[in-house]
């Protein structure tokens, strides 16, 4: 009995680390620093777009994310009737990956792609 309960206790551990993985920023900081429209804009559906801007409906999320972020800036450009766009927010070397595999099928489907690291949002803000 003790060794389930000290296998949970160490599942649920590095369950709860790799979960929660630590990043330079939160996506709302990115997404503030770089939007120059509206942003977490409500729809019909219940759904929130990350940033709509005069032209694009955009998704932001962290690279590992980008196959989600790409299915979701294809629905909210849909319902606002914008193009659909991705900032994908790149925080280390490994993050290119998702971003070089992403492109190709984000250019297919019409899908902006733009990317963020985290200097840049000291750039975006004057800093």
């Amino acid at each position: 009995m003790i060794k389930l309960i000290s296998l949970i206790v160490v599942t649920a551990t590095l369950y709860s680390n790799t979960a929660h993985a630590a990043h330079f920023h939160k996506e709302a900081e990115y997404r503030d620093a770089w939007c120059k429209g509206r942003t977490e804009v409500t729809l019909h559906d219940g759904s929130r777009v990350d940033c709509l801007t005069e032209n694009y409906a955009v998704e932001f999320d962290f690279a590992p994310k980008a196959y989600e972020a790409l299915g979701q800036a294809i629905h909210y450009a849909r319902i606002t009737g914008m193009d659909p766009a991705i900032v994908l927010i790149i925080e280390n070397e490994k993050d290119w990956r998702h971003y070089n595999r992403i492109r190709r099928t984000a250019k297919k489907r019409g899908v902006k792609l733009w990317y963020m690291a985290p200097q840049d949002i000291g750039k975006q803000r004057g800093k």
